[in-house]
């Protein structure tokens, strides 16, 4: 008996880790029905958002598969194996803790204000990088990017002039985060900046998220892509 129901038993120890993750994302302690609860965090989670109809078909089917009589619930059938699979890789996405310097793009080179566009290009050439931070006496004065060094020296200007002469006043799209917050807050930052203003933010990943702190890692709506394709 306990071989056949080993599907339904997985599917609904999954639908209630889930259930619950939605709880705890929405700040929900009284009841509130499953399909709600994923309508309510598919606006803010993209984990949520890109399973939406699927999950929303997974509250039928968990009432598919058990059958309540007075206060017990008797399984009466057993989704498929690609079924309690798919709806396992969802609840684990739901918990995932993976860290943003898991995702993030490494290593990461640092230029100071007097390292000049061509030493700056080289720095980051060298890395097969795009983005630049640059520093004065340890305080972050915004990013450089490899198209705007190549254009600089392109167009004629001086190689020898600061990378400091080519940052632009965009320092409030760049924000630091801690090497251990999950790749989930990343995902919505992203979401929610690129939504409220258009912009395309960048995250410089440190030890513990402060300014002050050299990056080890970066990460750009650039990596989203890649970092969906790993999640969901």
């Amino acid at each position: 008996m306990a071989d056949k129901t080993d599907n339904a038993i997985r599917f609904l120890n999954a639908y209630a880790s889930i259930e619950r993750s939605l709880n705890q994302m929405l700040c929900k302690n009284d009841y509130v029905p499953f399909k709600r609860l994923v309508r309510l965090a598919a606006k803010n989670n993209t984990v949520v958002a890109k399973n939406e109809e699927l999950l929303k078909e997974y509250a039928d089917l968990r009432n598919a598969i058990v059958h309540q009589r007075s206060r017990t619930e008797e399984i009466i059938a057993e989704p498929l194996d690609s079924v309690t699979e798919n709806i396992e890789r969802i609840a684990n996405l739901l918990n995932s803790d993976e860290s943003v310097f898991a995702y993030s793009t490494t290593p990461v080179r640092c230029a100071n204000e007097t390292t000049t566009v061509k030493e700056g290009y080289y720095l980051i050439h060298e890395i097969g990088g795009d983005k630049l931070p640059v520093y004065k006496d340890g305080e972050f004065l915004g990013l450089v990017t490899m198209d705007q060094l190549a254009g600089w020296m392109v167009n004629g200007h001086s190689a020898d002039e600061p990378v400091r002469n080519l940052i632009e006043d965009d320092k409030g799209m760049t924000v630091f985060m801690a090497k251990t917050k999950s790749i989930m807050d990343a995902v919505l930052f992203f979401d929610r900046t690129v939504k409220d203003s258009g912009s395309a933010p960048v995250i410089l990943v440190t030890e513990n998220g402060k300014p002050q702190e050299m990056p080890i890692g970066i990460l750009s709506t650039h990596d989203l892509s890649r970092i969906l394709a790993a999640l969901v």
